[in-house]
């Protein structure tokens, strides 16, 4: 229980939105070291190469302690940080693994600035841009898989990008009832 309370410190934040950045950094970087396990599972032949998916998990992990210097910085290097990660992902493992779908979740957390409006719109520019790049994508995977190999991988990235959606999706709902609480026009849950 007491790393529950230490993990519930290092993420806490007064900000409500850097909060819950901070809790989705930290899904997700500590479930980086999954991934290549599912991966090893679904396509032997992509286990070794997504090992190098892990790279990331520390730069997520980051992300609440840089909210203490900078909340603002936080809340863009999330985004930030998930967009190069799928397009490092999408590289290694090929962009017919579905990986792209993970920009979705991307997108959605570059609202998290939305106070910082020049962010947003730059944020959201670049997983755009990533988007299509990803779609347009001309070489093949790093890990020299066929496109029937990395199918393989497809279920296993929607399924992620459901479950990390359904969990941001959540949390921005807590967040307007409690403002919606705190300004009168709600009841409390």
């Amino acid at each position: 229980m007491r790393v529950f309370a230490a993990l519930g410190r290092y993420i806490d934040h007064a900000d409500p939105a850097t909060r819950i950045a901070n809790s989705v950094a930290l899904l997700v970087g500590s479930n980086g070291p999954f991934y290549p396990a599912y991966v090893w599972y679904l396509a032997p032949e992509a286990g070794p190469v997504s090992l190098a998916t892990m790279a990331a998990s520390p730069f997520f992990l980051a992300i609440p302690w840089l909210s203490r210097r900078s909340a603002v910085a936080a809340r863009v290097a999330l985004p930030v940080v998930g967009i190069a990660n799928t397009v490092w992902t999408a590289a290694l493992l090929g962009p017919a693994t579905g990986v792209a779908v993970f920009l979705f979740p991307c997108l959605l957390l570059a609202m998290l600035s939305w106070r910082e409006k020049t962010a947003m719109f730059v944020l959201l520019g670049a997983g755009l841009a990533a988007q299509q790049a990803l779609l347009r994508w001309p070489w093949p995977a790093l890990s020299g898989l066929d496109p029937m190999v990395q199918g393989n991988l497809v279920a296993l990235n929607a399924m992620s990008v459901g479950a990390l959606l359904a969990v941001l999706v959540a949390s921005l709902a807590g967040l307007l009832r409690d403002h919606d609480v705190a300004d009168g026009r709600g009841t409390p849950p």
